[in-house]
Parts: C-alpha cells; structure tokens; sequence
C-alpha cells in the first residue's frame, strides 16, 4: 500500500517549489464557453516578453519591475484582446471571442504534444468523442462513472468501489488504454473503477474503427485515458469522504527545471471502502436475500427483507513517478518512471447472491518500471517516434479462510450433517509480464496531407500458480500468453481537407501454453494415476479498416467506417482467476465485420450560444463472441467465458449538446444496441436449427441513455470564485436474464427499468486554488443491478475537498 510519507514529501517538494517561485503575472486564457485556449500567445506590450499558454489555457510572465504593463492574448480563430493591468495586479484572466472571419487551421509547427494529438483527433477520420475530465474535477467520482454516461457504453459492475466490471461500446468489448498504453499491463489495481478523475486530463472513445497507432487488438471501439502532464509546476491534491466509510485521495504533480528541462511528474492514488450497503429482497426480479433457520433434520432457508454487506471491504493504492528530459535535440521527451500498485478486496459474493461469503479475499501488489521516448523529426524531417517498454510482475493471492458457510445476517450457518468444516483455501499466482511498443509516424509533406503509420507490440504474460495449501496439486506449473500485433495505416486529406481517409492493414497473432495436473492422489497424498500434460497453440489472423470523414459544410460533416477486426482472449478469460472466473482453454478470438456511420454538426451562434448534435448508427457480424456464463463450480457459483459462434448486432446511438456561454450546459443521449442469435444450426450437418436463433442475446442492456444539466456562476460569494451545480440521471431499460422466448414468460426473472439521479454542487475560490464539493448519488435510492442480479449501492452521499496549485 502507499505509505503516506511518499504523499508527504512529493507534496512538500512541490509546495516548496512553487513558494520559492518570484512574483510573476498570470492567470488564464479561456473562451466564452469557460474553456482553456491553449496555444495562446500572451505578450507584455513594449518588450520581448511573449509565453504561450497551456492545455489548461494558463500562462505565467515576469513583470521586470513594470508598475502598469499592457498585456496582449492573441490566438488563431479568436478576436485579439489587451489590457492595462493595475497597480500591484498579479493575476489577469482572459476571455476571447470566435473569429467568424477565420476559417479552421492546422498550423503544426511548434505544437505541443497535446495539441498535435487533438488536432489529429479533430481532423481524422475516426468517430471519435472526447471527454474533458477537468470538468468533473470537483465530483467524487472515478473515469468509470463518467464514461458510463456517454453514448453507445454500457459498463456493467457487481458492487460497488473496486467491484469486477464489464466494458463494451456499441456491444462490443472495448479495449481500454492509458496514454496510448493496454491498462492490461498496469497491474489489478489499476481499473477504470479505480482511477480518480483528478489525475486525467481527457478520454478519448473511439466507436468503430481504432486507429493504428493504439495497436491492439481492439474491436469495435476502444477508449484511451491522457493522464495530466504539464511543461510547469502544478499539484493537485484531493481528498473525499462518503457513505459505507469510503475515503478516495488523490495526488498528480510535476516538476520541469527551465534551464536543464529535467522533470519529475508524479502520480498517486488510494481509495478505501466498507462497501457495507445494504441489500434488498426483491422477489418478482428474483432476488433473494435469505437467513437460515437451524431445524434437527436439515436447515430452512427463509427469505428477509433486507440485509446489510458484512464483508465486501476494499482499499487500492497507486504510486507512479517518472524522471526524465524534455525538449532536447535527440528526445522531445524521454522519461523512466516506476509504479507501485497493490488492492486487497474482501470477496462477499460469487456470481450471484445465493451464498455469501465471510472470509474469501483477494490481494495483489504489482511493481512496473517503464520507459518512454517521442522525437518528431527522428532520423528524418516529419518523422515522428513513440517508443515505450515496461516490465510488469504482480503478487495475487486468493483466500478462504471461513471454516463454515454464512447467511446474509453475518453469521455462521451451521452444519447439520456433522461438524466437519470447510478447508482452507491459499491460492497464490507470480504472473510477470512485458511490453514492448513502437510506433512510427511520417508526413509526406508539411500539411499532414498524406501520412503514413506503423505500429507493432508485443505484450508476453507469464504466471505460475502455486496451492498453498495442497501444493501437489498446481506445483507452479506455467501458463503463458504471448500477443503480436503490427499495424500499417495510410491517412490523406483531399479537397482542402473536407475529406479525411484512413487505410489500415493489421496482423493479430496470440500464443498460448500450459501445464496442467491431471494426476489424482488419496487422502494420505499417495499418487495414484495421471500426469502432467503440456497443452500449447497458436493463431494468426489478419483485419482491415477504412475510416472516411466528409466536411459537407463548415459546421457539420459525415462519417463511414468499415472493419474487418480481432478480439484475442485475455489471460483471465483462458485460465481463469483463481476465485470467481473458471479457465477456458478452448476459448476463441472473436471476430467482427464491422459498419458505422454518421452526421455530426456543432456551431455557434451569437456568440454566446454552442449547439452539438451528433447521430450514428452501426451494424456488426460477430463470431465467437465473448460472452460470460453462471457456472457451479463444487457447490458455488462462478463467471466462466465462453463463445456464442455467431452474433448480429445492430443498433445506433443519438446525442444532443447545448451551452450558453459558460453558465448552461445541457447534455442529453439515447443508445439502443441488439445483439441477436445469428447462428442458426446446432451441427456441422445442418439439420438441427437453434432454439435460440433469431432471438435477442439475454442479460445485456440494450436500450439505455443520460440526462446532464449544469448551471454554474463567477464571483457570486467572492471575486475569482465559481458555484456550479450538476444534476445527472441514467436511464437503462429492463431487460431478460434468459431466453425470453423459452418457458412461461411470467416466469422469467429479469432486471428491471433503472432510473438514478445524482446531484453535485461544488464552490471553488482564490480562482480554483481551493475547492469544495458534495455529491448526493442515487438520490431517490433506487435499486440498481447491473449483473446476474447483484445489487449496487443505494442513496450514497460524499464531500470532496481539493486544492490545486498553479
């Protein structure tokens, strides 16, 4: 776990640094909707003083002395703006007016390498959405509960803080990434139910096609976490406290020397909870809480109304610091860095509510060091290089140390066939891993018109698993997973930029090998037959993609996409996780032919009034598709993958967005994605026809949407404050658990229609530097399931304090 005198120094280093910093001027460059300008240029009038401001719009000037200097923000696309400052004036925001008369540029030289990345964002073919997560910086909440509010995801958890969840955009198992990176190999603790919005900056989500440079296996749709990383000295510290004893902090800051450019950047998190919420008893969806009544023959189970989690505690810690070099001849950035990671969760349920558990936990700690490097003009002009490697090995073990089964009261049921208790479970698995990742980007000309891409990674994960308690039985046999992936992509522009095109080509290729115990011994440990097998496999397919966007008009375009894309297994999925996900050796890639299209149009209009509209729709043929199955497994019930051979998906998704100057926000989107049965015959002779083909796949939301309005206010209590006020509801239709069309249907269990509110009013003061929030989730409690019928937290209040200094 993070010890807290790591906290303590790194904040001391930065506080002392930023005291020791002389009198400067500063403050922000934003436009009218209260969004940073970055790229800004701001100069003292008279002198050759001039800075440009960051992704967050801030700048920072000396004033040499001068009493009442003149300052001057110019920007591309923006209005020109000066101003005399006062006497003893310090800090001076800006706000700047859209320059109707100039048309969209992309200007690359001198970028950042923000700005590069959202220029091509902005540009690209791609349905690609991007979330501002410094919006939510006040909110307690993690990256997962804000993504679940855009359109076309669905993440589905089975509790509540640290819970497992499942992440699929459009339908489809989405690949997630950090900074470009697989979150796969950041170790168990690091999840997007895990990480605090404080330490991001944007989300990407692409839906559809993924560009090459992520390369991986993503299929239909994937989503990329930019953690905050700056070119000056900031921190940003954050604490928060809420229902069930849950405590969230947070650290991210960064240290650059503006003559050496040595920088040190830092990240940390540590998140704690009881998870101690309370369950209900809900008999027409098929939830049933039950106690035990202890009879001499046998034990009756009765049904309770409700009943309070008593062992479902969680904690998690992050540590990462980096050290490296900025804006030198041979590297715009070369950085070695090292994390820490570790969680320890308290398993109270399997894959349903039917037996709770009073001593199952899992921990885990993982150590990563890395090493990144960019260079634009690498070798050649135009050239740009992204080279990243790291090595990951992480400690997880699983226990059980309960003698006795429990009942939902916390209490041990007894045993009324003798007092022979349960054994004791100690599983531990070594799993180490290694990535290594390229990616060369060249531009055939100064104005990005024709590019070309390549991409490969390579990720090896090794783990040995080890009974502790009857260690003849797994004995640290290895299983292995190695995965190539190499992508060539081809991006133009034609017709003054109005169409954008992309061409890509990839290779996937997984390798698998195992050892497995398939001798049997006696109650003595005598051996008695069977031996250990070596299984191993390989596969190799190859995708394609093309992605196209159309500039109809200035304000609003088309988007195509078409793919032929892989999803290769992860380590879970084939070999299980020691605890609730069984192994499945024959697992398969699963494989998709791919569809999307779309009309976006965003404008302004009397310069105080933005409009978003954006609609797509899609279809997809999968086969092998991933799916998760309830599976008993000696008496409990477990997660197990499987495939279903083939799938048809289809669907689209709407949203709408509405802003008044940097008062009013509104957003509001709808999703409806079908996933049926397209596999029709249930043998290779094709004689027998599927009971299930044509009808919709079970236990999957599919029509699902979000309501966001936001009011906030400047200087209502003092000069450089802000009040804001955010009111949320997500809405998720009901929907099956199994086969509607088999059986009664008045017998059917199903998870019912969710409608849950969450309110949010924060107050910041001393222009951001001091900041306050209270957070009321699931105001009106409403039930909530996500899987298999597992209840989510009810009514939940939490206050967030935070202080971010510049």
């Amino acid at each position: 776990m993070l010890k807290s005198t790591y906290i303590f120094f790194i904040s001391l280093f930065f506080v002392t640094t930023i005291a020791q910093a002389q009198t400067s001027l500063s403050g922000y460059v934003k436009d009218l909707f209260g969004k940073g300008v970055e790229g800004a240029t701001v100069t003292i009038v008279g002198t050759n003083l001039r800075t440009s401001t960051d992704v967050d719009g801030f700048y920072k000037l000396q004033t040499e002395g001068k009493q009442q200097p003149k300052l001057e923000v110019t920007s591309v696309g923006y209005v020109t703006q000066s101003i005399v400052l006062k006497s003893n004036e310090t800090y001076k925001d800006f706000q700047l007016k859209k320059d109707e008369r100039v048309l969209e540029t992309a200007n690359v030289r001198g970028q950042t390498d923000n700005q590069r990345r959202v220029n091509e964002i902005k540009r690209s073919g791609f349905n690609v959405s991007v979330i501002d997560m410094n919006r939510y910086a006040n909110q307690t909440a993690n990256v997962n509960q804000i993504l679940r509010t855009a359109p076309g995801v669905t993440i589905r958890e089975d509790g509540g803080l640290g819970s497992n969840f499942v992440f699929r955009i459009n339908g489809l198992a989405a690949k997630i990434y950090i900074d470009g990176v697989p979150m796969d190999d950041f170790g168990p603790a690091m999840s997007l139910n895990n990480i605090p919005v404080n330490l991001v900056d944007r989300v990407e989500i692409y839906k559809g096609v993924v560009p090459a440079f992520l390369g991986s296996d993503a299929l239909g749709g994937a989503v990329n976490i930019i953690t905050k990383q700056r070119n000056r000295h900031f921190l940003d510290l954050s604490y928060g406290y809420g229902s069930f004893n849950t405590h969230q902090a947070s650290l991210v800051g960064m240290y650059t020397n503006p003559k050496s450019k040595l920088s040190v950047r830092t990240n940390a998190f540590y998140n704690y909870s009881d998870n101690d919420y309370k369950m209900y008893t809900e008999e027409k969806y098929g939830v049933l809480i039950q106690k035990v009544i202890e009879k001499p023959n046998k034990n009756e189970f009765v049904n309770i109304d409700e009943a309070r989690r008593f062992h479902d505690r969680y904690y998690s810690a992050m540590g990462q610091i980096e050290v490296g070099l900025r804006d030198k001849s041979w590297a715009d950035q070369f950085f070695v860095g090292l994390t820490y990671s570790g969680n320890n969760k308290q398993n109270q349920l399997g894959a349903t509510i039917n037996k709770p558990y009073g001593g199952n936990w899992t921990e885990s700690a993982y150590i990563m060091p890395t090493l990144s490097y960019k260079k634009q003009n690498f070798l050649v002009d135009r050239l740009y290089a992204d080279i990243y490697a790291n090595y990951g090995y992480d400690i997880t073990r699983n226990r059980d140390t309960a003698k006795y089964n429990y009942q939902w009261e916390g209490l041990p049921i007894a045993n009324s066939t003798g007092n022979r208790t349960n054994p004791e479970k100690y599983i531990k698995a070594n799993t180490s891993s290694v990535l290594g990742r390229i990616n060369l980007n060249y531009d055939f000309d100064e104005s990005r018109n024709q590019s070309l891409n390549l991409n490969y990674n390579i990720s090896t994960n090794d783990r040995q698993t080890y009974d502790k308690i009857l260690n003849h039985n797994t004995s640290g046999l290895p299983k292995n997973m190695v995965k190539h992936i190499a992508g060539l992509a081809w991006q133009s522009q034609w017709f003054d930029k109005r169409l954008v095109a992309n061409l890509a080509f990839k290779y996937y290729g997984i390798d698998t090998y195992q050892k497995i115990d398939e001798r049997k011994f006696d109650d003595n440990n005598q051996y008695l037959s069977g031996d250990i097998i070596t299984q191993t496999r390989y596969l190799g397919y190859q995708g394609y993609s093309i992605a196209a966007r159309y500039r109809i008009f200035k304000d609003g375009g088309v988007k195509f996409s078409a793919e032929k894309a892989y999803k290769l297994p992860e380590m879970t999925a084939i070999y299980g996780d020691n605890f609730n996900i069984l192994p499945n050796w024959d697992l398969k890639p699963e494989n998709s032919d791919n569809l999307n299209g779309g009309f976006y149009y965003n404008t302004f209009f009397n310069e105080n009034h933005f409009v978003n509209f954006d609609l797509s729709g899609f279809y997809r043929l999968a086969k092998d598709y991933q799916n998760t199955r309830v599976v008993s497994d000696n008496g409990q019930d477990k997660f197990q993958y499987y495939n279903i051979p083939g799938v048809k998906i289809y669907g689209g998704s709407f949203e709408a967005r509405y802003g008044y100057k940097d008062i009013i926000t509104a957003a509001f989107n709808g999703s409806y994605d079908r996933a049926i049965d397209n596999q029709k015959y249930t043998d290779e002779t094709n004689q027998e026809v599927s009971l299930t083909y044509g009808y919709q796949i079970p236990n999957r939301p599919w029509v699902y949407g979000n309501l966001d309005l936001g009011f906030a206010q400047n200087d209502w209590f003092s000069k450089g404050s802000r009040t804001q006020i955010n009111w949320t509801t997500l809405y998720t239709k009901w929907f099956y658990l199994s086969d509607s069309h088999l059986g009664s249907l008045a017998s059917k269990n199903y998870i019912p229609t969710q409608l849950v509110h969450n309110l949010l009013v924060s107050y910041s003061w001393n222009r951001n530097r001091y900041n306050i929030s209270g957070e009321a989730r699931n105001i009106f409690d409403e039930r909530s399931y996500d899987n298999f019928r597992l209840q989510k937290p009810g009514r939940a209040f939490y206050v967030k304090f935070r202080v971010s200094l510049l």
